[in-house]
């Protein structure tokens, strides 16, 4: 399944997909790009498109549709813009598992896609690429990429 057919048929996400980034606004998608952006197949806005209906949840930010050169199928990169100090930490894992619990129970298209969690800073990180926050996140299946991702062509594994 493509992204725009799985938030098309999700619950509150109906007509959140733009093509590209273009669901980024611009402060956020300086922290966004691609190394072939044709291979983008779409982005949304998941926290504004659920701000109505999930208003005091820790919604995440985006989902970034991409058509890797390594794979079949579409890999949605969810990515979560966010301050990158440790007392932060716990405030971007919240919002990681309420993702991670909503789509299980309320997006299962989106569920079944491969996916990739991306946290990217959006100023500066206050912990090395080796500390014991970073081996946190691998456990969890939160990657952590610093100011800018860059989206490979291959898909991250």
């Amino acid at each position: 399944m493509r992204l725009k057919d799985a938030l098309e048929r999700t619950l509150g996400l109906e007509g959140a997909w733009r093509g590209g980034l273009q669901a980024m606004p611009g402060a956020d998608k300086q922290h966004v790009d691609a190394e072939d952006a044709r291979r983008l197949t779409g982005s949304a806005n998941v926290d504004a498109a659920l701000a109505q209906s999930h208003p005091n949840d820790p919604r995440w930010d985006y989902a970034v549709g991409h058509s890797p050169t390594n794979r079949r199928g579409e890999v949605v990169y969810w990515i979560e813009i966010h301050p990158a100090s440790s007392r932060e930490i716990n405030v971007v894992l919240g919002k990681l598992t309420w993702l991670k619990s909503w789509m299980k129970e309320s997006a299962p298209r989106l569920q079944a896609m491969e996916k990739v969690f991306v946290w990217v800073s959006s100023g500066k990180t206050s912990f090395t690429s080796s500390s014991p926050q970073q081996k946190r996140f691998a456990l969890l299946g939160l990657r952590h990429k610093g100011r800018v991702f860059k989206i490979p062509n291959e898909a991250i594994a």
